[in-house]
């Protein structure tokens, strides 16, 4: 069944004909409309995200007496002034119709009331909307003219001295810059969401950032990986064989293998697929691998076999290691070797416990009889300083957990039970009647503060056993932080 292509969004549908055909997969495609153009006076600001500039705004357009709802990444805009918007427009189901910005820029109020709405809307400090009404009926439409060459004759106007004229230079100089910078990011490319977290970031520098270091983006910016940078990093001019492209080229190398679930890349693996991103010889990647080796950017460490019928594929060669990734890794091993050689343990009363005794005790609970296998994990988990029970479904883990429960809390020992995600969390929770926490929680995460953890080895957590469900989905990062 032939079709016309239409461009935009591909949509597959197979299609039977008849009993005697063979399914066919026809091609359809969605229509996507063409970025479009608004032009408006901003009336006002509904609502501002700090954070990630994300705005939703009411906006007169230009000709029209009606408002309208536009949203998107808009920083450093004020009420008054004239946007010129380019986005698509679409239909909120709650909201209704509204104008999704992709970019903007932004001009200067070109009439005495737009005017006075832009000075009077808290963009300046020491401006409000009365200060700003004496402004502009004394000045008119060279209101903005004197406060960009003359700032010192707004002492004209009654209550207007010379400290607040200073506080209104500055703030004004500020606005100035902050709107530079996004019409030269937004100049190269860059979205305004990426341009509002850039400006974020760096301030006053953000330009300079740009111009002369945009591969530092991909580590300063959450949203910026190394295809972003290195596509600003091209509109700079910079080169395909410049020795800080080829280096981030080599960490984004390193850090897609954490991305597949490795805490390393051998050597000679990192510097082919590095080589197949860059397109540059193999030899040119290599040499800048060492230079980030030189100043600790990322650390290289010899595999040792195993022993000496080890011929794995990683055996007898060079480790690459992101630094955050080797030091969680050599931290979880170096804490858990701690809490295997002390002397103190917290369940050291199971060490002489009567088993036989015990299982008959739990045999009078529980309805399900323990076979030798779950007792012997029973014993390993309350004997052991760190154990790790493993099994398919059905092989009686969660059976074995709630002996383990119910033997500690027998001899009055406390209990903590914690999983990777929430719903295992709930899951466990359900198991066991107890409440169970993601690991975050139980470490309590705080993310306002540098993403740090109250609960670490100067804190620890107040408990004799602790119980993590689903440990095979901890990464090695939260892994450290747990142990």
């Amino acid at each position: 069944m032939p079709m016309t292509p239409i461009a935009g969004r591909a949509v597959y549908v197979t299609i039977r004909a008849s009993s005697q055909c063979q399914p066919c997969t026809v091609k359809m495609v969605e229509q996507i409309e063409p970025l479009q153009t608004l032009e408006g006076a901003l009336e006002r600001l509904t609502y501002q995200n700090e954070e990630n500039g994300f705005t939703v705004a009411r906006l007169v357009p230009k000709g029209k007496s009606y408002e309208v709802t536009v949203t998107g990444a808009l920083s450093g805009v004020s009420v008054g002034e004239t946007l010129q918007l380019r986005g698509t427009w679409t239909t909120h189901q709650r909201y209704g119709r509204q104008f999704e910005i992709k970019s903007y820029t932004v001009k200067l109020p070109a009439t005495v009331e737009g005017i006075r709405k832009y000075l009077g809307s808290g963009m300046i400090r020491g401006v409000g909307p009365v200060t700003a009404s004496r402004i502009v009926d004394h000045f008119g439409m060279d209101t903005l003219e004197v406060i960009e060459t003359d700032v010192g004759r707004l002492q004209e106007i009654p209550g207007v001295g010379q400290k607040r004229a200073d506080l209104i230079a500055q703030a004004w100089e500020e606005q100035k810059q902050i709107k530079e910078i996004m019409l030269f990011l937004q100049s190269q490319g860059i979205s305004t969401g990426l341009a509002v977290k850039i400006f974020k970031q760096y301030g006053d520098n953000a330009i300079q950032m740009v111009k002369t270091a945009p591969y530092q983006l991909a580590r300063d910016i959450y949203g910026i990986g190394f295809l972003t940078a290195d596509k600003i990093a091209q509109q700079m001019g910079i080169a395909l064989d410049a020795p800080e492209r080829i280096q981030a080229g080599v960490r984004y190398a390193l850090s897609a293998f954490s991305d597949d679930g490795h805490c390393y890349g051998a050597r000679a693996a990192l510097i082919g697929a590095a080589a197949e991103l860059l397109q540059l010889p193999a030899p040119v990647c290599e040499a800048q691998l060492d230079a980030l080796i030189e100043v600790h950017d990322v650390v290289s460490i010899e595999v040792e076999p195993a022993n000496e019928s080890d011929t794995g594929p990683d055996a007898g060669k060079n480790a690459i290691y992101l630094p955050p990734l080797y030091h969680a890794e050599t931290g979880v091993v170096n804490k858990i070797r701690q809490l295997q050689e002390s002397a103190l343990d917290r369940l050291d009363g199971f060490q002489e416990t009567d088993w036989d005794l015990a299982f008959e005790w739990l045999a009078g609970r529980q309805p399900i009889q323990l076979v030798p296998a779950q007792q012997e994990a029973i014993k390993m988990a309350l004997t052991s300083r760190v154990a790790v029970l493993t099994g398919g479904p059905g092989t009686g883990k969660s059976t074995i957990m709630g002996s383990l429960i119910a033997l500690a809390q027998a001899k009055q020992r406390t209990v903590l039970l914690a999983a990777p995600t929430g719903r295992a969390a709930k899951r466990l929770s359900e198991t066991t009647g107890l409440p169970a926490k993601t690991i975050h929680r139980l470490l309590e995460y705080r993310p306002a503060q540098g993403s740090t953890f109250l609960r670490d080895r100067e804190n620890p957590l107040d408990a004799d056993l602790i119980i993590v469900d689903e440990a095979s989905m901890i990464d090695i990062l939260l892994m450290n932080h747990l142990t």
